[in-house]
């Protein structure tokens, strides 16, 4: 029983200097560079993110200025070609008139039937 005790207090000592070396070898040939290329990775694709995003950005300005030129220049060859002064005139004459009409027959008294007054 004194042997099996003895190995067990022996043992703890030997086993932590070589854990220690252990993991210091490990921190510093593989987490160090691991985490320093994460750390690089990330910054990498944040600064691609960040850069894509400013060229959606300019492009979709280019979009809304050519769409808004393109609704203007649209907009300048209706009146031109499809709406004549003259026939805008002749529009309004004729609504003037339908309205003129309706307004007389508006004025005019109503003369009531006998129909009416048995109401």
């Amino acid at each position: 029983m004194r042997v099996f005790l003895c190995l067990i207090i022996e043992a703890p000592m030997t086993l932590p200097v070589t854990q220690s070396v252990d993991v210091i070898w490990w921190i510093t040939a593989v987490e160090i560079p691991v985490v320093a290329s994460l750390f690089w990775l990330h910054w990498r694709m944040r600064s691609e993110l960040l850069s894509r995003v400013e060229q959606q950005r300019s492009r979709q300005d280019t979009d809304v200025t050519d769409l808004r030129d393109g609704l203007a220049a649209f907009k300048l060859d209706v009146a031109r070609n499809y709406v004549s002064i003259p026939y805008l005139k002749d529009v309004e004459k004729r609504l003037t008139g339908h309205l003129l009409r309706i307004e007389a027959k508006l004025d005019t008294p109503i003369i009531p039937t006998q129909k009416d007054q048995s109401l």
